[in-house]
């Protein structure tokens, strides 16, 4: 792992399951949850969140606490960005104040600029427009190993909004390391334009074709204003052909699990009933991104 998190490209195997196996050894198992040292208290952390966000800024936030660490939530609202300050001469006025890492999301891929730019401070992507999103795509493997023996024997579907999809990027990024036996695409081909013909997996446009005997299923947001404005079918007709409900999940291996990042819009990309079911595995994902986030805050701070 370097000095940054940027994205998984520098990543062997070997390091993808450490980072796993030390967020697992800061877990809790009554309540199940992640415990407290004070590991790093003379380490200040700063979040600059310029889209929204709940799980990833929350659980950064918290495994800061975790660690002993004091959190800055920068507020963007209330900045001087606001008055014209740009986003650099920001970051450079808190690494002269003492801070000493720098978690940031943005719109743009502004992040390899900052760190090439300010060497001293170190940074983590929380995600970088539709390009990338690497500490999800940890925690998404993290939460498929803890109910799978081995990466490699894995049948994955992914279904949804691929083209605009961060989250799957990296996790395609992440898969490619540790291995897979096959990848499935699923979608409205207007949705997946970047994925009818790729040298990954393969794009199954029919829902039932695509999770047959599936052992990991991903579903992706769908945002509301893409069912209105870039389909060529209506929003009632894209539910009845790619929302996954109990019914669909039937085809899928009987031992499959399902996966989502969040926010879920239920209704659209899954059926409510689903989330109640023992193979879906949300709450684990939302559970291990404090544990994943202190892994990867351990590993940085004790490389700096």
């Amino acid at each position: 792992m370097s000095q940054h998190l940027l994205n998984l490209a520098h990543f062997t195997e070997k390091d993808l399951i450490e980072l796993i196996d030390l967020a697992h050894s800061f877990q809790t198992q009554d309540p199940p949850g992640y415990r407290y040292e004070n590991i790093f208290p003379d380490k200040k952390v700063a979040s600059i969140f310029c889209e929204p966000s709940t799980r990833t800024k929350l659980s950064f936030e918290i495994a800061t606490h975790n660690l002993g660490a004091q959190y800055i939530d920068f507020n963007l609202a209330n900045s001087s960005i606001q008055k014209g300050e740009t986003l650099e001469d920001t970051v450079e006025a808190m690494m002269l104040m003492g801070v000493d890492l720098c978690i940031l999301r943005h719109t743009d891929s502004s992040i390899h600029t900052l760190a090439n730019k300010f060497p001293a401070l170190q940074f983590v992507n929380a995600g970088e427009g539709a390009v990338s999103h690497p500490s999800q795509a940890l925690l998404d493997l993290m939460t498929i190993r803890e109910s799978k023996k081995s990466f490699d024997d894995l049948k994955i579907t992914i279904v949804g909004d691929l083209d605009h999809s961060r989250v799957v990027s990296s996790f395609l990024e992440a898969i490619q390391i540790v291995g897979y036996k096959t990848i499935t695409f699923c979608g409205h081909p207007d949705l997946c334009k970047s994925y009818l013909e790729n040298s990954i997996g393969n794009f199954e446009p029919d829902l039932e074709t695509a999770m047959a005997d599936a052992d990991v299923v991903m579903a992706l947001r769908i945002q509301n204003e893409r069912l209105t404005e870039k389909l060529t079918i209506s929003a009632s007709e894209y539910v009845e052909r790619y929302q996954i409900n109990v019914d669909s999940l039937q085809v899928a291996s009987p031992d499959a699990i399902l996966l989502h990042p969040g926010p879920v819009n239920f209704g659209i990309e899954l059926d409510y009933e689903v989330s109640q079911l023992d193979n879906c595995k949300i709450k684990n994902q939302i559970l291990n991104g404090v544990g994943i986030r202190m892994a990867i805050l351990t590993r940085l701070f004790s490389q700096a």
